[in-house]
């Protein structure tokens, strides 16, 4: 029986493209290989793009996305099919051969180019089987298994309920699949599904990813061959916003470092692969466990020879000086960390550990062992106050690191979820239940405020840029970058094409409180335009901010 394992195509007006490599599926399809099942991947979500007209549900967020936007602050250029087309999926899928057919759906926002994917391989033959399992799925089983283009759905971690529920369809089912948790059917039209209950307690002896089937060439950072490594799985901490603990489960299980170095040299022996992206939900959860690969990654490949990241992010609580300088040692440049908010009691109600002095101690400790910070902001959290979000900007605006704001997207199956369900703040179509579609206002927020905190961030990052690039003096406070860009306009005769890049964008902010965006007018002339922005929380950052420094991004040159 030949398997055929599927990465559906995206559509949005963003895709994180180093972060697309399909290494779940590479994970089971190392299984069903050791069980003797023939295997091939399609990791339809390819370098390729193409614009796509913006869908009705997204029609608000046209005063909120300015397409044709020049400047450097800009958000989204438009909304786009990122991947394969529908026709190459198609001709891909009739020449696999296949009888079985696996298709993730990782984010709920994303389920209809996971169904689309399952309608076509039922509209070409209707006797194939289609199974399907990813995030979404493990959130919200029964309203998958309610299409008639899906057969079965698997819950949780699929390396030993996948194999499990291709031998009873092999053998004709019998009705065994009653028995295993995890697994979604229909039976006589009715849908049965067995509720996730456990989780693989012993990952250590998994076959490492079935990476051979995957086209490598197109997973690369910079021009190295890239690729994500799982050390352990599950989350402890139980985040109200998280829906880690729906697949992976709350009980942390990891491997032995030299069971994950193994997995490296092995990568870099067959693969010629040299950078690496744990992609663990919680990596260094386990300290000592983690100083003990970076020593190993150190004595085996020796000092920076690899590139490692964890993109996925890391837990500031823990994470120690000894640690950082390790983690520099093996090959870390950057290391992304989850900040959420400065609010204290905010965090505490989100279920998130580790204090702000905390944080900033591990800055301190992170610059000192010569590493890059960027640090994750959560912002249209329902309960968050606009007063408690700017702060959070400021803070991280003080702060050696990069800023990186996340909006906040509701999971089905989390505790905010259903906090937002309850109070009806879910909007009504789930594709719009993600960050870029900007989800939830509440009484507190509206989207416009979110969107402009979302500009703010992007804006003090440009200026940190230009503070690391020392064109811009470190700890510049906003009052001395008005005076001294506005100097530099009347003293310099700075002509009128640059007054419209940053310089003049960033004078008409200050004296409007107001975005602009760059765009082309008329007989082809770049012009600025005011934006949809809120007044209420520009005014709130400049009364807070005037004075405050800000400070660069980067400790690395």
């Amino acid at each position: 029986m030949k398997v055929l394992l599927i990465q559906p195509p995206i559509r949005d007006f963003y895709q994180t493209s180093i972060r697309t490599q399909p290494i779940g599926l590479a994970y089971l399809a190392a299984s069903l290989k050791s069980h003797g099942y023939e295997v091939g991947i399609i990791d339809c979500q390819t370098s390729e793009k193409r614009s796509i007209p913006i869908p009705s549900e997204f029609s608000y967020l046209k005063d909120f996305y300015p397409f044709n936007d020049r400047s450097p602050f800009k958000l989204y250029t438009g909304y786009y099919h990122f991947g394969m087309a529908w026709d190459e999926i198609r001709e891909k899928i009739k020449g696999s051969k296949a009888h079985v057919f696996g298709i993730s759906s990782s984010f709920t926002p994303y389920y209809q180019e996971a169904l689309e994917v399952a309608r076509i391989i039922k509209e070409w033959d209707h006797k194939k089987i289609v199974v399907m399992g990813g995030c979404h799925v493990s959130c919200d089983p029964e309203s998958v298994l309610k299409s008639p283009w899906v057969d079965y759905v698997v819950l949780g971690e699929g390396e030993i309920r996948f194999p499990y529920l291709l031998k009873q369809i092999e053998k004709g089912m019998g009705g065994h699949l009653k028995e295993v948790d995890g697994i979604g059917f229909k039976e006589s039209g009715e849908i049965k599904i067995n509720p996730l209950s456990t989780f693989i307690k012993d990952i250590e002896d998994f076959p490492f990813p079935a990476r051979e089937v995957l086209d490598l060439n197109r997973y690369r950072i910079g021009r190295k061959r890239s690729t994500m490594i799982i050390t352990s799985r599950g989350c402890p901490h139980g985040c109200a916003y998280c829906s880690t603990h729906l697949v992976m489960g709350h009980s942390f299980r990891s491997r032995s470092p030299e069971s994950i170095l193994q997995e490296m040299v092995d990568c870099t022996q067959r693969f010629h692969i040299r950078s690496f992206d744990i992609e663990d939900d919680n990596f260094t959860f386990d300290q000592e466990r983690a100083k003990r690969l970076m020593s190993l990654v150190v004595e085996t490949f020796g000092e920076g020879s690899l590139e490692l990241s964890a993109m996925n992010g890391v837990s500031f609580n823990s994470l120690d000086k000894e640690l950082l300088t390790l983690m520099r040692k093996a090959g870390f440049k950057t290391v992304n960390l989850s900040f959420v908010s400065a609010d204290p009691s905010f965090k505490e109600r989100m279920g998130r550990p580790g204090t702000t002095s905390n944080f900033d101690n591990i800055l301190k400790d992170a610059e000192q062992a010569g590493l890059n910070v960027v640090a994750y902001a959560i912002l249209g959290i329902p309960g968050q106050r606009i007063g408690e979000m700017v702060d959070t900007v400021i803070h991280l605006m003080g702060r050696r690191a990069l800023i990186g704001p996340s909006v906040y997207y509701p999971t089905p199956g989390t505790t905010l979820f259903e906090q937002c369900k309850a109070k009806d703040l879910l909007p009504s179509h789930p594709s719009q239940w993600r960050s870029s579609a900007l989800p939830i206002e509440t009484e507190d927020f509206n989207r416009l405020d979110i969107v402009t905190l979302f500009r703010l961030a992007r804006v003090i990052n440009f200026i940190k840029g230009k503070v690391d690039e020392g064109e811009l003096n470190e700890g510049i406070t906003w009052r001395e970058l008005y005076d001294v860009l506005r100097e530099r306009v009347e003293a310099e005769g700075i002509s009128s094409k640059e007054a419209l890049t940053w310089i003049g964008l960033l004078l008409v902010f200050f004296k409007e409180r107001s975005f602009f965006s760059l765009k082309k007018g008329y007989a082809g002339r770049k012009s600025i335009f005011r934006e949809k922005t809120s007044r209420k929380v520009l005014d709130y950052f400049f009364k807070k901010a005037w004075d405050k420094p800000i400070l660069k991004s980067r400790s690395l040159p």
